[in-house]
């Protein structure tokens, strides 16, 4: 009897627990579907309107997009299945979720701050392009959703910037476009060509003297030396052009510059002594026909003896020509301090030039067959390979420092020619008793030897607008290895012509000076 109360209880228990699950699923699935649920009899709570997928939509003006006519009903929307809905990104510019507004879900469309504020993403509203089917009149099917246009990010998002941006940016531009000032700039900015044109004024540095000439009286009153023609402060000229590449981390750069000098000149005169003036140099045993009958005189007797005039003069040029790899920032990035490196080519040119002349009849020099001239011309060709690094410095918005120093070792070929002449000809050896005796005192030699630059400057830019900007700074150059026209004189005995034909290259020469100019990037 129990047992059949028991079993009896438990049937009833089973069967209401049924009729509650049944009664829970349908009002369940009432809601979500949307319809009355049968169990209340009351209507629930639509759910809420999400995107339509496949609407036909009025004709929008970007594109071509396709138009329906008037005349065609719009179909109805279609309600989503759980396969179809789309999913809705909590987490969508999450780096402004502290100052957005409250969210509304009100047509799944997410309000942010009206910072990242974006239009509601359009679906299904893209140009119709040629052979492609137009819209059928009652939708496309439920089966076989449209295409999609993949919404657009926020307006205002650091996103719709270009890759560019993304780059290290600084507080002083580093963009050589925009004259290492201007607003912050990327290192990727840096493209296109740049060039410059520019003056220069340097100045030659003094070699050791080369005493000339002296009182025919006292040997110790020296009145004339080579360094009297003094070189002075000497102009020229500098261009420079160059392409940037490699994203403008790298740029071929190619710059010439030279100074012209005007030529030095001093003189020493006769009638400043009590008696004369007359030469030191080693002029024995050469003789000159300058047309006095009785053959060919001597040098040092006739002509450069108690003579009314003795006249030195010097000139020189240098040509510079380099070809650059550049290579910008390659350890600080782009920042007020800036590094860089060169390595190239460069070709240096560098004359001189030495004229001694000596008039026994008067005080002017009017190409009389009496005026006697010993020439003396060098050149130098260097060339070879040089390295060097640049710091810019920032100092303003307008104004950076910089410091560029390059260095190298070159091989050196020396022309030279030594020569003693007047308006009859060549003067000659006229010691019988000398190994040379009958050869013209007229020699050309060459050699090819190892030379180093040093080269350092110094100056300041100012930017313009973002193209041009002005420069100015200070260069010195150091020569080493070089031959000069004044260590061609032979210390003992010019009559030795051996001693004339072997060519001294280890002369120096140093220039310094002030530069400036102009440059533009296009």
């Amino acid at each position: 009897m129990t047992n059949r109360i028991m079993s009896s209880k438990l049937m009833w228990s089973a069967a209401f627990t049924i009729a509650i699950a049944t009664s829970m699923t349908a009002t369940s699935f009432g809601q979500y579907r949307g319809y009355f649920a049968p169990s209340y009899g009351a209507a629930l709570s639509q759910r809420a309107e999400l995107p339509q997928w496949n609407p036909v939509l009025p004709p929008i003006s970007q594109g071509r997009t396709q138009h329906l006519s008037s005349s065609q009903p719009i179909p109805a929307p279609h309600a989503y299945s759980p396969s179809e809905m789309p999913s809705v990104n909590p987490f969508a510019n999450v780096r402004s979720r502290q100052q957005q507004v409250t969210a509304t879900y009100g047509n799944a469309q997410y309000q942010p701050h009206a910072q990242y504020q974006q239009t509601a993403p359009q679906y299904n509203a893209y140009p119709v392009s040629a052979g492609e089917e137009p819209y059928p009149v009652g939708g496309v099917p439920d089966a076989a959703p449209t295409r999609q246009l993949t919404p657009l990010p926020p307006q205002h998002s650091l996103y719709d910037q270009t890759a560019q941006s993304y780059s290290a940016q600084f507080g002083y531009g580093c963009d050589p476009k925009a004259g290492e000032c201007s607003t912050p700039v990327a290192l990727g900015v840096r493209s296109g060509w740049y060039g410059g044109v520019g003056g220069v004024i340097m100045n030659r540095d003094r070699e050791n003297n080369l005493w000339l000439s002296v009182d025919q009286t006292d040997i110790r009153d020296r009145t004339l030396n080579s360094n009297d023609a003094d070189f002075s402060y000497a102009g020229g000229a500098a261009a420079t052009i160059g392409h940037y590449f490699n994203c403008g981390r790298n740029s071929a750069e190619f710059v010439y510059w030279g100074i012209y000098p005007n030529t030095g000149e001093a003189n020493s005169f006769g009638a400043d002594t009590a008696v004369g003036i007359d030469t030191i140099l080693h002029f024995d045993g050469l003789q000159y026909d300058a047309g006095l009958g009785g053959g060919a005189q001597d040098l040092s007797g006739t002509f450069f003896f108690d003579a009314e005039r003795h006249r030195v003069q010097r000139d020189y040029n240098v040509y510079n020509i380099e070809l650059n790899l550049l290579g910008h920032d390659f350890a600080s990035g782009c920042g007020a301090l800036q590094l860089g490196w060169t390595a190239g080519v460069r070709y240096l040119r560098f004359d001189d030039d030495f004229l001694y002349s000596s008039d026994g009849i008067d005080t002017t020099f009017t190409g009389d067959a009496r005026e006697v001239h010993y020439d003396i011309d060098v050149e130098n060709n260097l060339i070879g390979f040089q390295v060097g690094g640049r710091a810019d410095y920032c100092v303003g918005s307008r104004l950076s420092l910089f410091a560029n120093t390059k260095v190298g070792i070159y091989g050196n070929h020396i022309g030279h020619r030594s020569r003693i002449y007047g308006a009859n000809g060549q003067a000659f050896v006229g010691d019988a008793a000398s190994p040379y005796f009958g050869q013209d005192v007229d020699i050309t030699s060459d050699k090819d030897d190892f030379a180093m630059i040093g080269d350092l400057s110094i100056g300041a830019n100012w930017c313009i607008n973002s193209c041009w900007t002005i420069n100015a700074g200070y260069r010195a150059v150091g020569v080493s290895g070089v031959a000069l026209s004044t260590n061609q004189v032979p210390v003992d005995f010019i009559g030795a012509l051996d001693s004339i034909r072997t060519v001294d290259a280890n002369g120096s020469l140093i220039l310094h000076g002030a530069f400036a100019g102009i440059n533009y990037c296009y």
